[in-house]
């Protein structure tokens, strides 16, 4: 499974054009969401499927911070369903320019915060993503991203 993307691993091999290949670990959230798109397609009653949690950033998605800051990450989430949702908080390195592993005070809390590290310089980009999967048939995950600069 190709796209087109600014992250993942590329290839121009097939067609000439510069296409990523899909992360693997995003595989199993792509074949629940089809598989519950199936279910939606032919459950005439919408509490007979499950559908996907809701998941927000508080505030901006869009941060600014200096050197050693700390930086505080806020979501919430609601499902539609009632079902249980976990939430994990991971960074995407895979899209910030500050690759080098950043740890959160609590990944599983819905509000959390980092330090931003001694040798990440000005204009690095820094992503963490918000993560909620629900508990209901099958699992259902959503993401929201927040972005944070580094700056002077």
């Amino acid at each position: 499974f190709f796209f087109q993307a600014e992250d993942g691993i590329r290839d121009t091999s097939v067609t000439g054009v510069q296409t990523c290949a899909l992360p693997i670990s995003f595989f199993a959230v792509l074949q629940h969401d089809f598989a519950a798109r199936l279910k939606w397609s032919v459950t005439p009653n919408f509490k007979d499927a499950n559908h996907e949690p809701m998941v927000k950033i508080v505030g901006s998605r869009d941060l600014d911070a200096r050197v050693g800051a700390t930086v505080n990450l806020r979501g919430s989430v609601s499902d539609p369903d009632n079902n249980k949702v976990t939430t994990k908080w991971w960074q995407y390195n895979e899209a910030g320019t500050y690759t080098a592993d950043i740890a959160v005070a609590d990944a599983n809390a819905l509000e959390t915060s980092f330090r931003v590290p001694d040798d990440a310089t000005p204009g690095q980009t820094i992503h963490f993503i918000l993560e909620a999967t629900d508990d209901g048939t099958p699992t259902l995950t959503r993401y929201q991203r927040v972005v944070v600069t580094v700056r002077p």
